[in-house]
């Protein structure tokens, strides 16, 4: 009978951990799932504080320099290079042949206009002249005495034609000989500089050969290619800045005097001739020029420095100050000239534009603006 109750005490035993270790793992899993669960909210306490630490950080006001937009005359313009040449550059010929007697002017010599440069002998010259001049004498006494016969009807009116004839015949001969003789005295035709002489004194010249090269350099003309793509902007063009380098950059103004309708090669270059007044003659003919043509001209333009434009795919935008904060502003921009870029739309005259410190700037930043200009000029020096 003590065992039956010993047996029944054992089952009952294990009858009773058999149902109380279910239990026992449900708890354990509670246990574990609780703990995980603090874990877990410990870990999100954790970042919450480091993004709220991160946002401090990212909020912190970034120091910047900006520029207050005023309206100003911004040009369009082109820099082209040219070349200088003579505003006028010819060879002096000879007209009629003969020995050169006399030279009378030198290489750099500047020469007025008709000034003479040298002399062919005219003496078989002076000769003809004579024997056309006494054959004209001659021939106008007896025109003149069948005009008065005529007059009188008492000669035939054939011989008033002939003698008419003949004279107007030997006129023409004298006057003929007299340019010849006129001719063997070679003169410069413009006032300019004698740039080269080929007549020396003994030598034989034919008609035709060259005498003299004369430049005219009291003013010269600086030659320009115009792109087809820009000739359009410059049929109206009067007058553009030139540099010539070799002076030392000296700067000149030229005057529109010929602008070709026709490219002058492949290139598609258009010819654009510029004068400049060069009284003391220091531009010489074959010096380089560099041209500032002017296409346009906006009198009121809002102009902000390039770098201050961030770029996005197609998308470009500004950053500008407002109440201590940045604010994003899509813009649009025209034209570039040197480092400066126009704004068409995007922004107001009067704001104030971060140039300084804008790729570190997020939308409603806090800024601190350190210096505020109207010349983005001053920041570049």
């Amino acid at each position: 009978m003590e065992k039956m109750n010993k047996f029944d005490v054992k089952i009952k035993l294990t009858r009773f951990i058999w149902n109380t270790i279910p239990w026992m793992a449900v708890a354990v899993l509670l246990f574990f799932v609780f703990h995980f669960y603090n874990r877990i909210q410990a870990e999100n306490t954790r970042l919450e504080n480091a993004r709220q630490a991160a946002n401090k950080v990212e909020t912190a006001s970034i120091k910047v320099i900006t520029l207050t937009l005023e309206p100003q005359r911004l040009e369009d313009r082109i820099n082209l290079p040219g070349y200088v040449e003579p505003y006028e550059e010819l060879w002096v010929k000879a007209e009629v042949s003969g020995a050169v007697v006399d030279v009378m002017a030198d290489e750099g010599d500047n020469v007025k206009k008709d000034q003479e440069l040298c002399k062919i002998d005219d003496r078989d010259y002076r000769s003809r002249l004579d024997r056309i001049e006494a054959s004209f004498d001659l021939t106008k006494l007896e025109y003149e005495r069948i005009v008065e016969l005529d007059k009188k009807k008492i000669t035939a009116a054939n011989r008033l034609d002939e003698i008419k004839a003949q004279f107007k015949d030997v006129t023409a001969q004298k006057e003929e000989a007299q340019l010849a003789l006129e001719r063997t005295s070679i003169k410069a035709p413009i006032e300019g500089l004698v740039n080269e002489i080929k007549a020396k004194k003994g030598i034989f010249l034919r008609v035709g050969d060259d005498v003299a090269q004369i430049l005219q350099t009291s003013k010269v003309k600086v030659l320009v290619g115009i792109p087809e793509s820009d000739v359009a902007s410059f049929f109206q063009l009067k007058e553009s800045t030139v540099v010539i380098e070799a002076l030392g950059n000296l700067t000149v103004r030229g005057k529109k005097i010929f602008l070709s309708r026709q490219p002058r090669n492949s290139a598609r270059l258009f010819d654009l001739e510029l004068m400049i007044t060069n009284p003391d003659g220091r531009i010489l003919p074959g010096m380089f020029a560099k041209v500032a043509l002017v296409k346009n001209v906006y009198e009121k333009a809002l102009v902000i420095p390039l770098y201050a434009v961030i770029t996005q795919g197609d998308e470009h935008f500004v950053f500008i100050e407002e109440k201590g904060l940045a604010k994003r502003r899509r813009v649009q921009i025209g034209i570039l000239v040197g480092w400066q870029v126009q704004v068409l739309s995007g922004l107001n005259p009067g704001e104030h534009v971060v140039v300084v410190g804008h790729r570190f700037l997020n939308e409603n930043q806090p800024v601190e603006v350190i210096k505020n200009t109207t010349n983005a000029q001053e920041i570049l020096s």
